[in-house]
């Protein structure tokens, strides 16, 4: 079956082993997947609205090819209805692109490809799912 007939949902990505960004709640954490650390560490960053939204339209659609500028000026500025800027878009990115690299994530992560647009340079990068069906079955059960 396809996802289209299975009412399937968002939830986030899973960046490599150990990140996993979290879309509803807007946040990227790191989990330690090493069985090996002796202490427990855990990372998470928060994003703001355009960041987050950023984030999300790269991590959709620039894992497999690049995005122009002017294609993430229109999907992620004016459709959320800010006032587009060349010089924010890449305040924003280059804020993004600290707080990816605070959790471990290279710094070229999103990578600018010098005139033509952005990609994510990252080949371990899955979106995750989750079924609506499965979620109104769960959150519709009573307590005993």
């Amino acid at each position: 079956m396809s996802m289209k007939n299975m009412d399937y949902q968002l939830h986030g990505f899973m960046i490599g082993k150990e990140i996993h960004f979290d879309i509803d709640n807007g946040r990227l954490y790191r989990l330690p997947s090493s069985s090996t650390e002796r202490n427990f560490i855990f990372g998470s960053i928060f994003f703001n609205e355009t960041m987050l939204q950023l984030f999300i339209y790269l991590l959709l659609h620039a894992r497999h090819k690049k995005v122009t500028k002017d294609e993430l000026l229109k999907n992620v500025w004016e459709e959320n209805n800010l006032i587009p800027s060349t010089q924010r878009l890449w305040q924003v990115l280059n804020n993004l692109n600290k707080k990816l690299h605070l959790l471990g994530l290279p710094g070229d992560f999103i990578q600018n490809m010098k005139g033509s647009g952005y990609i994510i340079n990252h080949i371990d990068v899955i979106p995750i799912y989750y079924k609506l069906s499965d979620l109104t079955l769960t959150s519709g059960k009573e307590k005993d």
